[in-house]
């Protein structure tokens, strides 16, 4: 890893040297705003540009990109890697997707979630869908993340690039690349990515376990025909090392080796808008010791589990009509999950042991979505969706001194029909800049392996959700609300302090807002509140690991080329919990008291397309520790919860070619 990461950090460093020097004479200049809180895009979605500069300092990996949505909160282990959730609602029921592509990690404690090994300016954009409000990705209770590239339109020969570095407090760096080069018959993109920090303090100087350092890179080469025809074959390699302060181990090795193939066709009839092929393959080898990055307490120690996914997914758009629109497709994934451990001086020589199968796991799917169009100003979306779920027991020996994976018989084999549908209308009050919509979703899914790993024979957990919300985009003002309501049937519930898994049936309300006020043409306000609210019905207590109610409040400057901004984070105390009881990321130890942060950020467009950015997050050093992580720290000053870094100066340099 560390002869990758110097070679990446050389090559970066001139990619970005380079790009700075050819921006001068680029043409228009780029957006100087600095994003505090993506805004909604309409009450159910949130798409946001995943390379602008961000508040709190820009984001090592997916999960700390997201923490900036409101309604995400996000387990903190370290310094990186954490697992993100949103409406108090993660793992497997928030399903990301990289490029199309599943990413599943190793670990069973949840080391390495789908976000550890996304870097998100190595993508374009990030969409989110709250709740279950679609049924083409896969089935999403929480929702769906999808992190994208965009597929270059080339109609010359063309090379265009970005590149952008980040230097900050606790030795923190950042390096990104991309550069694609192609002309109407074709193209060659190249992306490379590294970031490494030092442990960090918290607000009262205090050191925090949390060093890391990560890489990636990825090479994606495409083939244009005719402007209607593409085939795209990416590769992807990546890796990092991250020590955790919630545990008495360190993740050592990320190691991901990525292929995705995509061939689509467009305008193939008047009624066949578009056919896509997309086929995936991830291997993600995971390590973890307690020697590599921290003195060993007693024994070493040491994990190395793996998981290969396969996958594939066949869509169509259809138009039936001028105001009848429909998607059809099907998906299939399979992973399989190894495992291999040593202690004592065998923990050195531990790739030498045979790896012994856990578990694995099949779905296949099948989903419409329909948009039908009612009036000029109204319409409905309709979409159905089944899968056929297989879980497979490997192991002879199993978690928590079980026998078997999750009490299992090696072969012993669950099998479930998943079904997953919504319904959904929206109205746009013309001329008012207004529009509303209310929807009904259902989502069905199986145990994942994490839970399964606990009590392999559970049953499937259903979802079924209210949600409506409103729009109002003025010329000053700008706004969305989201409402939401939903009922669980079957739950599934960690318990016993981690060591178990049970259902139960749960209920879950709340919401979120977002507004941004134009005072003048040079100075803005911006606005965002999250709440939910989280019941175990079955045993008439808090659902555990629900957040707190969350707000911030932002006033934004732009004029010619400086802009500036500061931001208010206010975050209410968390008493409602369920001690003992959480998800496969995280439990509920305590209560957490409020805390409020001040961030600050200001800039200026150097020339051409190349940004500065200065930033200060925690301006006035507090300490504090969010609500939802794994429990008490096993390293660091003390054994209380992973606190938050302390305050933090850093500087963004981006630029395009």
């Amino acid at each position: 890893m560390s002869h990758a990461s110097r070679f990446l950090r050389t090559g970066l460093a001139a990619a970005v040297s380079l790009a700075a020097w050819q921006a001068a004479a680029a043409e228009p200049a780029m957006s100087t705003m600095v994003i505090t809180a993506p805004a909604m895009t309409d009450p159910y979605r949130v798409s946001t540009a995943a390379r602008t500069p961000q508040l709190p300092l820009p984001a090592a990996d997916g999960g700390a990109f997201l923490k900036s949505v409101p309604g995400f909160s996000v387990s903190r282990k370290g310094g990186t890697s954490g697992d993100p959730e949103l409406r108090g609602l993660g793992g497997s029921r928030l399903n990301i997707l990289a490029d199309g592509a599943n990413i599943l990690g190793g670990c069973g404690g949840r080391m390495d979630p789908p976000t550890a090994y996304i870097f998100p300016q190595a993508y374009d954009r990030v969409e989110v869908i709250k709740g279950p409000q679609s049924v083409r990705y896969g089935v999403a209770p929480a929702g769906v993340v999808r992190f994208e590239r965009d597929k270059p339109e080339l109609s010359e020969s063309t090379v265009e690039g970005f590149a952008s570095t980040t230097l900050g407090s606790n030795d923190r760096f950042d390096l990104v690349g991309d550069i694609t080069a192609g002309n109407r018959e074709g193209y060659v993109r190249l992306i490379g990515t590294l970031s490494d920090q030092d442990n960090y303090e918290d607000g009262d100087g205090e050191e925090v376990h949390s060093s890391y350092n990560r890489w990636s890179g990825t090479a994606i080469v495409g083939w244009t025909p005719d402007p209607d025809t593409r085939i795209e074959l990416a590769f992807d390699r990546s890796d990092a090392e991250a020590a955790y302060d919630d545990r008495g181990m360190d993740g050592t090795e990320f190691d991901r080796t990525g292929y995705t193939l995509t061939a689509s066709r467009r305008d193939i009839t008047p009624w066949l808008d578009e056919v896509e092929l997309q086929l995936y393959y991830n291997d993600v080898d995971h390590v973890m010791d307690n020697y590599t990055l921290r003195q060993p307490p007693g024994m070493p120690m040491v994990q190395n589990p793996d998981r290969r996914t396969l996958g594939g997914r066949l869509a169509a758009e259809l138009e039936l009509a001028p105001a009848t629109r429909m998607a059809v497709g099907m998906d299939y994934a399979e992973n399989e999950h190894r495992f291999r451990s040593a202690g004592g001086m065998q923990a050195f020589a531990y790739r030498d042991l045979p790896r012994q199968e856990v578990a694995r796991f099949k779905d296949y799917g099948v989903f419409t979505e329909v948009e039908q169009e009612l009036s000029e100003r109204s319409w409905i979306t309709l979409g159905l969706r089944v899968d056929r779920s297989e879980a497979e027991a490997r192991s002879a020996d199993g978690f928590a001194r079980l026998e078997g994976f999750g009490g299992a018989k090696r072969g012993e084999t669950s099998r479930s029909t998943l079904w997953s549908g919504f319904a959904r209308y929206e109205y746009a009050l013309e001329p008012q800049p207004l529009s509303l919509f209310a929807g009904v979703g259902r989502a069905e899914r199986a145990g994942d392996f994490w839970e399964r790993r606990r009590v392999f024979d559970l049953e499937t957990e259903t979802l079924t959700q209210l949600d409506t919300g409103a729009s109002w985009h003025g010329d000053r003002l700008s706004a969305n609300l989201s409402l939401f309501h939903g009922w669980y049937d079957d739950y599934i519930l960690v318990t016993e302090g981690g060591r178990s898994a049970d259902n139960v049936d749960a209920r879950t309300y709340g919401l979120e807002a977002d507004m941004r006020l134009r005072l003048t043409d040079s100075w803005g306000l911006t606005s965002t509140l999250a709440w939910v609210r989280s019941n175990n019905t079955s045993e008439d207590r808090p659902l555990a690991q629900t957040p707190p109610l969350e707000a911030t409040l932002g006033l934004d400057y732009a004029r010619n080329a400086y802009f500036g901004g500061v931001l208010l984070r206010g975050v209410a105390r968390q008493d409602r919990i369920a001690e003992g009881q959480g998800t496969i990321y995280s439990l509920d130890t305590r209560e957490t008291p409020g805390f409020a942060t001040v961030s600050a950020y200001g800039g200026r467009e150097l020339f051409g397309n190349t940004t500065l950015t200065l930033g200060v997050d925690n301006l006035f050093g507090r300490t504090y520790a969010e609500h939802i992580q794994n429990g008490s720290a096993d390293l660091g000053a003390s054994a209380q919860p992973v606190n938050e870094p302390g305050r933090i100066v850093w500087a963004n340099l981006t630029t395009r070619f």
